[in-house]
């Protein structure tokens, strides 16, 4: 599985500390109580960000159990409480077509694949975008990889698409 960050102090600097769950699988099968921690995390950090609030819980099996299951993602941590969850997608050209509509959710099997990276999930209610930001940038992708996501308005409607690279 993909790290899972654990972030040191106040300064939100990057600690050398990781919880490398990939490790862990390789000694171990990923176990259902690590999934449902994850799973638990996440959703904690849904209802303490007012746009992600508005989910259904019945969303999270599409939102985020493709991007787990395909080692997509992000979970960053202080002192051991979640602050924040990043997952991305690598769409054909077809697929991000359909995605761009901002009406299509993703088959397991679109979230590989393509040369256009997404990032459909961005949570980061505590303040901590920019870290997260960062360290994407330095520590999951190479320089300047282009990429897209949904920039949403505060009521949950569609705003336009953001580009950005990495």
């Amino acid at each position: 599985m993909q790290p899972m960050l654990a972030l040191e102090n106040a300064e939100n600097k990057v600690s050398n500390q990781t919880i490398n769950l990939e490790q862990v699988s390789n000694s171990q099968p990923f176990s259902l109580q690590q999934r449902l921690q994850l799973i638990g995390s996440i959703t904690h950090l849904m209802i303490s960000s007012p746009l992600h609030l508005k989910y259904k819980i019945s969303s999270i099996p599409e939102r985020f159990i493709p991007s787990l299951i395909h080692n997509q993602f992000r979970f960053y941590e202080i002192d051991g409480n979640p602050i924040g969850f990043v997952n991305w997608a690598w769409l054909t050209d077809e697929v991000e077509e359909k995605f761009m509509t901002t009406k299509y959710i993703l088959n397991l099997d679109e979230w590989q694949g393509g040369n256009n990276l997404w990032f459909p999930e961005f949570i980061a209610p505590f303040g901590h975008a920019r870290l997260i930001i960062q360290d994407l940038r330095r520590n999951i992708f190479p320089k300047g990889t282009p990429a897209k996501s949904f920039k949403i308005n505060p009521d949950g409607s569609f705003k336009s698409i953001y580009h950005w690279k990495a």
